[in-house]
């Protein structure tokens, strides 16, 4: 029974030992950054910034595969000056809003312009472009547009989720335009190929998308235009961003003072 008392003591101390080793060498979890990206020590903050690729020379994917264009460049200059990693997440263009709402991305760039109803949900930068728009036609089509209201007397085609889709929806909204004579399109391209193969009369875009479609696929651009209360493109980011609002901001004037956009605008827009 003595013995049978020592060994049970035995045991008990050596549970204990063993529990207090294992509990010695136990590691730590890496933690978290704020965008739910593991990060080790040393290694930069992964950005994950949305776009939509689908926009050339803002956005799109080159022959390498690689994602490229204006907005690429500046976003990963941005990143630079932030000490980020800048990380691109392709995203239909009318779903991004709602990936940053969900916090499935932390910014987004994709030549984005703040309205009434995108200010609601998310946050906007200063702009770091000054927008025109394009009216993509065929040339030996029977089109014929000289200004921006006479796309009213054909079909005519935006992609959604833009400003374009939003003033024509107000005209369709003040009975200027037949809801009929509108076509929405998730992809740029999609709009721009119609017109080529005249199931569309003309397709509205931003001028330096218009003037690429134009060159790849042997289209016009028939007028340059503003349209009513047009707004120009910011980084976008959560509602009540306040602080890196301010560091956004703070960077595009940089940019702008020491000619980085300017650059890139010349790269990319001026073709």
């Amino acid at each position: 029974m003595k013995k049978l008392g020592k060994a049970l003591i035995y045991a008990l101390c050596l549970t204990l030992i063993l529990s207090i080793v294992a509990g010695c060498g136990k590691t730590e979890q890496p933690s978290e950054s704020s965008n739910g990206s593991q990060q080790s020590e040393g290694e930069k903050e992964v950005w994950v910034v949305g776009t939509s690729p689908d926009y050339p020379p803002f956005e799109f994917v080159d022959e390498k595969g690689n994602y490229a264009g204006f907005d690429i460049d500046l976003i990963h200059e941005v990143g630079n000056r932030l000490g980020v990693e800048v990380k691109i997440e392709a995203l239909e263009f009318e779903s991004l809003i709602a990936s940053l709402k969900q916090g499935k991305i932390d910014a987004i760039i994709s030549c984005m312009s703040p309205n009434e109803e995108r200010l609601k949900e998310a946050d906007f930068t200063k702009a770091y472009y000054n927008t025109k728009h394009g009216i993509l036609v065929k040339p030996e089509s029977d089109v014929d547009i000289k200004e921006l209201e006479d796309v009213f007397e054909y079909e005519f085609g935006v992609q959604t989720g833009t400003t374009m889709a939003a003033w024509a929806k107000s005209k369709i909204d003040e009975g200027v335009v037949k809801e009929s004579q509108v076509k929405y399109y998730t992809d740029a391209n999609a709009g721009a190929l119609d017109v080529k193969n005249g199931r569309l009369g003309a397709f509205i875009v931003d001028s330096p998308v218009a003037y690429e479609k134009a060159k790849e696929l042997d289209l016009e651009v028939a007028v340059e235009t503003v349209l009513e209360n047009d707004e120009n493109p910011g980084i976008v980011l959560p509602k009540g961003s306040t602080e890196m609002l301010e560091k956004l901001n703070k960077i595009i004037d940089d940019m702008m003072a020491d000619g980085t956009i300017q650059q890139l605008e010349e790269k990319w827009l001026k073709q």
